[in-house]
């Protein structure tokens, strides 16, 4: 942590009657974040600035986090196992912070118990539970009705440009090669084109997690839990269906497929755009790393290995990811 953000977390506990309280520094990403330890019951406290301003400026938005916590409300009352907002002394959800850069947001969250969900903890009944989750949380929002002024990010065509054109100084110092930044290049008009083709509807487009990845659950005596929805936003769900498949064993993922199946309908074509917009999700990974120091190594490693075996494949029309009709796992 090269900023020192314990005098603001301080800071912002006060404003919830927690002040001189113990709490520890978890993690910067999109947000930085602190375990709140508050007798029997954890918290967790967001301070809302990312590590890299590639994640995104949307934690200043103080309409866009409500908007989350809304929606985490609501999942909450449909029994989704997420965590919810705490308001603060005033009654308000986000608290703002005076900083020396700029006013800062912050929030307090309820903490989920459990460990975090690793590969070694993935069964035939975790893979079931990630695609009921996920089926459920998209069915939930294909239902409800925004509240107004909801605002959240949009993952479509436009953002994954956006990505894509991140990566191009990486080409000029040599991280990343020409032909490997083609090989993005071309999938994402690819994509764009097939994405153009496809109508819109509130079972292909709508509210998602946006990063459900392993580290995004939470294993509890069994049961999977859903946490850190700072990137979601309106999006494909098919995009966070490939996500959350690419952090699945390849044996599991087309339990994890069928369970997803039982809430809500795939359109046309959708073993070709799942691959697609797993390559797009694979570039939003390489924007976020391309300004961290500490994922330098990982993002020269991993770009030709997305670019040559994945993208190429997906560029000729080969399936990587799925053969046939059924969309049987390869």
């Amino acid at each position: 942590m090269t900023t020192d953000f314990a005098p603001l977390a301080a800071q912002a506990l006060t404003a919830y009657g927690l002040q001189g309280i113990s709490f520890s520094f978890l993690q910067h990403s999109e947000n930085v974040t602190f375990r709140v330890e508050n007798g029997p019951k954890n918290l967790l406290l967001r301070l809302h600035t990312p590590l890299t301003i590639e994640m995104g400026q949307h934690g200043a938005d103080q309409a866009m986090i409500e908007s989350e916590l809304n929606w985490l409300d609501a999942l909450k009352r449909a029994r989704m196992p997420v965590p919810t907002g705490i308001r603060n002394r005033a009654g308000e959800r986000v608290t703002r912070l005076e900083w020396e850069h700029a006013p800062l947001n912050a929030t307090l969250l309820t903490w989920l118990d459990g460990i975090d969900y690793t590969r070694e903890l993935e069964s035939e009944e975790t893979a079931i539970q990630v695609g009921d989750l996920i089926g459920r949380l998209h069915k939930h929002a294909s239902h409800w009705r925004l509240p107004k002024g909801f605002r959240r990010p949009e993952r479509g065509s436009a953002a994954f440009q956006t990505t894509l054109d991140t990566l191009r100084p990486a080409i000029a110092d040599g991280r990343i090669a020409y032909a490997d930044f083609s090989q993005f290049e071309t999938a994402l008009q690819t994509l764009q084109q097939q994405l153009g083709s496809l109508r819109k509807t509130r079972q292909n487009w709508g509210l998602i997690h946006g990063d459900a990845h392993k580290g995004n659950f939470i294993f509890d005596q069994g049961r999977l839990s859903l946490i850190d929805f700072s990137l979601s936003a309106f999006g494909y769900t098919l995009f966070e269906l490939a996500i959350a498949l690419s952090d699945t064993r390849e044996d599991l993922r087309p339990l994890v497929l069928a369970e997803y199946q039982k809430h809500m309908k795939l359109p046309a074509n959708w073993q070709r755009l799942l691959e697609g917009l797993y390559i797009a999700s694979m570039i939003g990974t390489f924007s976020f790393w391309i300004n961290s120091p500490e994922a330098q190594e990982t993002l020269v490693r991993r770009v030709p290995l997305i670019a040559q075996e994945y993208a190429a494949k997906f560029n000729y029309d080969e399936r990587f990811w799925l053969n046939g009709e059924l969309g049987v796992f390869s």
